[in-house]
């Protein structure tokens, strides 16, 4: 199972290369955080993108996150700290790197022990919100607070009420970006026609934002079901994206003072501002998780199923998922009085070639006569292995007079080209059973024998020809 993190591993020019990148964008998004989610003029920020990203640092760079972290905050926090009321802004914006860091080693270490396979089901984010989001949220929101209390930048009485938003806009990164990333790292590259669909949602919820800034509040609303739909149509990657966008779009609009939740500097709007967010992004990444652990059970049950039902050396179908196929035939057949027919085959003397050449050679021969039947036989025939070297075909819609001239085409291919099995030449004959139904009281079970009948006339026959009633075609 992949996990949500990289092994340990010595430092390379690529993994320098991310890493300085993982820095600009930290830095990046915690000014556009400062500047766009931020509510005026209390100045406090809705969401901080910057602790989702340094958690996937301290995820993916161990050791080397610790120090970026710290210098990316610091290059980020200092020019806000510099102007603000307070002294020695560099000491309080170094102290607010020191916090970051910690915080984001704290929740990567959390992440490691609670969740070793990563963020993989619905149930799993649970425990991802409680020790990886809020945890660390509230132990890093109470140092920071404290620290820009120490600093002379608030009051006591102002730092209680900065505590709940900052750690809910710290979780909240978290929830929006770490997701993502595993997803980004994990799964295949979305397809053509995913990517459309994540244009069109995207297109969609933008435009549902659009008509709720204009007077039609509740249009926001539909940006759920909107999301669920998206959850059903791509994979996680593309869902997350449109997630994290249409999410931005929203507390930006809010931060500004436009749309549904305007006048967030009151404690109540700001309350249903952070509620909607947050049922939106939980609601969606259960439900995503959960749909994806469904597509994962019914994989395994249909790879589980198959792996029942098929032969795993030749892949054609065994005796278990052959004779259900041959009753629902003899049902038909019984309702519509249109016939089929059923063929036993053996190959002649396999104990020879593989006394001769070698089991891995006989299995050679048997996966090259499984494809030259199937090759030989139409759609709507099916081709199943039923025993060692025997193996038999039902064909629909069909007389025993056509079915053995099918047999015949194969007997004949057969005969006139020696297989090459890993550069040997196997000559190899078939021999074969036909009888067919056109309804009646005769059983699956009475067809199955009549059948192997005709096989053991032809081999006791001769050999390398078709048997069917009283009549061998060719041989």
């Amino acid at each position: 199972m992949t996990t949500g993190w990289s092994v340990r591993r010595p430092i390379t020019t690529k993994t320098l290369v991310w890493a300085l990148l993982a820095s600009l964008l930290f830095y990046l998004s915690a000014r556009l955080g400062m500047q766009v989610f931020a509510l005026q003029p209390s100045n406090m920020t809705l969401l901080w993108l910057p602790s989702g990203i340094a958690l996937v640092m301290a995820v993916r760079l161990h050791g080397l996150a610790a120090p970026l972290i710290l210098l990316a905050s610091l290059a980020a926090n200092y020019p806000g700290l510099a102007a603000g009321p307070g002294e020695q802004a560099l000491l309080h914006a170094l102290v607010a790197g020191l916090i970051d860091s910690l915080t984001a080693v704290l929740g990567a270490w959390l992440l490691r022990r609670k969740l070793p396979s990563g963020l993989f089901s619905a149930r799993d984010l649970g425990t991802f919100s409680i020790y990886v989001c809020l945890l660390p949220s509230l132990l890093g929101g109470g140092l920071l607070v404290a620290n820009l209390v120490w600093g002379g930048y608030l009051s006591g009485q102002a730092a209680l009420q900065l505590l709940r938003p900052l750690v809910l806009a710290d979780s909240l990164g978290i929830l929006l970006v770490y997701p993502l990333y595993q997803a980004w790292r994990e799964l295949a590259w979305p397809s053509q026609e995913e990517w459309a669909w994540v244009l069109l949602v995207a297109a969609g919820n933008l435009g549902l934002l659009m008509l709720s800034f204009n007077g039609y509040s509740g249009f926001i609303y539909f940006i759920l079901p909107a999301m669920l739909l998206l959850v059903v149509k791509v994979r996680l990657q593309g869902v997350y994206l449109v997630l994290l966008l249409s999410m931005l779009a929203v507390i930006a609009a809010a931060a500004r003072d436009i749309g549904p939740f305007r006048a967030t500097q009151t404690s109540e709007a700001h309350f249903m501002l952070m509620g909607f967010v947050f049922t939106n992004t939980f609601v969606t990444l259960s439900l995503a998780l959960y749909y994806r652990q469904l597509q994962a059970t019914d994989a395994s049950r249909r790879h589980w199923q198959s792996e029942a039902l098929h032969d795993p050396l030749t892949g054609l179908l065994n005796r278990r998922a052959f004779v259900p196929l041959l009753f629902n035939e003899h049902q038909r057949v019984n309702r519509t009085q249109r016939p089929f027919a059923l063929a036993m085959l053996d190959l002649d003397h396999f104990k020879r070639v593989n006394d001769e050449h070698g089991h891995g050679i006989g299995d050679g021969v048997l996966v090259q006569l499984a494809d030259l039947l199937l090759r030989h036989v139409r759609d709507i025939d099916r081709v199943a292995r039923i025993g060692g070297e025997e193996f038999a075909i039902l064909f629909p819609e069909s007389s025993a007079e056509a079915a053995a001239q099918a047999l015949e085409r194969i007997r004949q291919a057969l005969e006139a080209k020696p297989l090459e099995i890993d550069g040997r030449l196997i000559a190899i004959t078939i021999s074969s059973g036909v009888v067919d139904f056109h309804g009646g009281e005769q059983s699956t079970e009475q067809l199955l024998h009549a059948a192997d009948s005709q096989l053991y006339r032809a081999k006791h026959g001769g050999r390398n020809c078709v048997m069917r009633a009283d009549v061998a075609v060719s041989g």
